[in-house]
Formats: structure tokens, C-alpha cells, sequence
């Protein structure tokens, strides 16, 4: 019969085991986190990081002073509850201090950048709504001079995300003179108020962690999501390609464009980087999604500058209290051809 003092001994002995192993695991788990971190370019701003991205100051008087990158009001991680949903009017109740067309700027200091918030929308009034309960005290909280532009595809065809936000890009910079560009997923809303929203001398992928995909990145090439760019990056990259009908791929071609420039993508930290992702029905895949991205070297092309030889009609520029609307019709879809001999064929890298 075993006693209770062998007992006793071989419970601690079996405790103290499980413990070492479970240490080892947290350690090994750090230090796969800690690389990831390092190969996807994630670190979080920092006035020092921030100095080597040159803003223009000059308009500023000695009696003010530059908002912060990190506004005393920040908490960080914050509760998002998707199941209150209140209406359009009700929200604009509980959302001060805006203008009449979306926009806000902050009073006590003087905004660090011009910031235009590009939203692509069709028929996602719940996700609006809830992005927009977060999003805009978020954005106070941090002191951003912003303007949102909700981008909606005018009818019933097939959508195409790139073109419509390359459209409100231009209608944007007829209104002011943005120096920032985030272009923002309806259904994303983020979690964590330490995630500036703000442009940077490499484009940033902000939405690094989102919890339907286990706060995980999926590939380091991936920007879809919430993406930054600043005018030049935007410039140099032709904006997004106008050729993707359908669900899919405009964001992957986007990343290639980046990288082709001789950027590189940046993020913040998994911790900080956080968004919660309202689920939905996708929107059909663009058909010929993977020959499209195969040639993805056409952007020079296709983009920004090829605005001018499409057809499409501003139906309405709107102003509300929460967003400036923009309707544009982009007429039917069609399945885009590239002229695959005069451009070099290249695949799109995961990694």
C-alpha cells in the first residue's frame, strides 16, 4: 500500500512538471509571437518612429501645440457590443462635436495630418451604424482632424471596391487637401484606441488581429481590411485597380503595387492592432480574379489615372452629420482583358 506521504510526493513532483512544461510553452509561444511580429513589420507608433515621417508644421502658431500622438484620453483595449444597435437618428444624438458634413477637427491642438476616411458601401446599414458608434469617438479620442466618405455604388450590379474608392479619393481631394488616406472595410470595427489611425513613411495594414480569424494574420502580404496610405504612397501606387467585378483580389493587387514601389508594409501589434468583424453573405468572386492578379505590373495603367477614360456619373455628393455620401454609378459589369502582351506576367507572393 502506497503511503500518503509517497502520495503527497508524487502529486507535487507531477505539479511541479506541469508547470515547467507550461512555462515552456508561454516561452516558446513568446518567442514565435516576437518573430512573426518582426517579419510582419509590427511595431506600435512612437514620436520617435513618427519624426522620420516629415509633417509640415510650418502653419502652426506659437500658442498651440501639435496634438499627440497618444492622447492622455486613450485607454486602449475597449468593449465593443455588437448587439446595440441604435438608429441613424439616435446616433447622431450621441456623437457631438461634428460638423455638418462628418468631419471634426480638434480644438485644443493643432491636427497632425488631414485625414479622409474612405468607406466602400452597399446595402450594410447595421454595419454602418456600428462602425460608425466606435469609430467616431475613437477618432476624437485621438485628436484626428478626419472626414468620413461613405463611396456607394449606385444600382444593382456587381460591385467593384477598387474602382469606387479610387472615385472617392478624387472627389475627396476636390473638398480639401488630405494628406492621409484610410480606406475602411464596413463590417471592421476596432477594438483598441492605441491603434492610431494615421499615415506613416511605409504604408500601414491596420487591422492586423481581427477575431474571426483568431487574431491571427493570415499572410504577410495582406492588406485588405483597413489600410493607410499617404498622398504620395497612394500617387506612387496608382491608387487601387479598377478592374475587379466581384469579391476578391483588388486587395491582394494592392499589396503587390506597394512592394513594386519599393515599400514596405507595416502594422501594429497583434494586441493593439484588434477589430472585431460583423459576419455577413459574401458578394460573388470576380471571375477572372487570378488573371487579373497574375498581371497585376499593368498599374502604371490602371488605377487613379485611368479614371479619366472610364465612364462613370457622381449621381450625389451628400453631407450628413455622421459622413459625407458619395453615389456613383460605375454602369454594368463586364469581364476586364488584360493585353497580356504588353504586360510582364508576374504572380502574386503570400509571403
Amino acid at each position: 500500500m502506497v503511503s500518503k506521504t509517497r502520495i503527497k510526493h508524487l502529486l507535487v513532483k507531477e505539479i511541479i512538471k506541469f508547470i515547467f512544461l507550461g512555462l515552456i510553452t508561454i516561452f516558446i509561444i513568446s518567442i514565435l509571437q516576437t518573430r512573426s511580429e518582426m517579419i510582419a513589420n509590427q511595431f506600435d507608433l512612437n514620436d520617435e518612429t513618427q519624426l522620420i515621417y516629415k509633417k509640415n508644421f510650418s502653419h502652426i502658431s506659437n500658442q498651440q501645440a501639435v496634438c499627440p500622438l497618444y492622447p492622455k484620453e486613450l485607454e486602449g483595449l475597449f468593449n465593443v457590443d455588437l448587439s446595440i444597435i441604435p438608429s441613424l437618428d439616435d446616433l447622431k444624438k450621441q456623437i457631438p462635436n461634428l460638423d455638418e458634413d462628418g468631419s471634426y477637427r480638434p480644438k485644443s491642438c493643432i491636427h497632425r495630418e488631414k485625414l479622409a476616411i474612405i468607406i466602400p458601401y452597399r446595402d450594410r446599414l447595421t454595419n454602418l451604424v456600428l462602425l460608425l458608434k466606435y469609430l467616431h469617438p475613437m477618432l476624437q479620442k485621438q485628436s484626428r482632424y478626419y472626414r468620413i466618405f461613405l463611396v456607394e455604388q449606385f444600382g444593382n450590379d456587381v460591385f467593384n471596391k477598387g474602382r469606387i474608392m479610387n472615385i472617392a479619393v478624387n472627389e475627396a481631394l476636390k473638398l480639401d487637401n488630405f494628406d492621409c488616406f484610410i480606406f475602411h472595410d464596413v463590417d471592421l470595427i476596432p477594438e483598441n484606441d492605441k491603434n492610431i489611425y494615421e499615415c506613416y513613411i511605409h504604408p500601414r495594414h491596420l487591422s492586423i488581429a481581427i477575431d474571426e480569424l483568431r487574431y491571427n494574420l493570415m499572410y504577410f502580404n495582406l492588406v485588405g481590411g483597413v489600410l493607410a496610405l499617404n498622398l504620395d504612397q497612394l500617387n506612387r501606387t496608382n491608387g487601387y485597380s479598377n478592374l475587379y467585378w466581384g469579391w476578391g483580389a483588388e486587395d491582394d493587387d494592392m499589396s503587390m503595387r506597394i512592394l513594386d514601389n519599393g515599400y514596405e508594409i507595416m502594422r501594429p501589434t497583434n494586441k493593439v492592432g484588434r477589430y472585431k468583424m460583423i459576419l455577413h453573405g459574401k458578394r460573388s468572386r470576380a471571375i477572372n480574379r487570378f488573371e487579373l492578379l497574375e498581371y497585376w505590373k499593368r498599374y502604371n495603367k490602371d488605377g487613379l489615372n485611368s479614371l479619366k477614360d472610364l465612364k462613370y456619373e457622381i449621381k450625389s455628393i451628400q453631407s450628413d452629420y455622421l459622413y459625407t455620401k458619395i453615389i456613383v454609378d460605375i454602369g454594368p459589369a463586364v469581364t476586364e482583358i488584360v493585353d497580356k502582351k504588353k504586360i510582364v506576367h508576374s504572380k502574386f507572393n503570400f509571403f
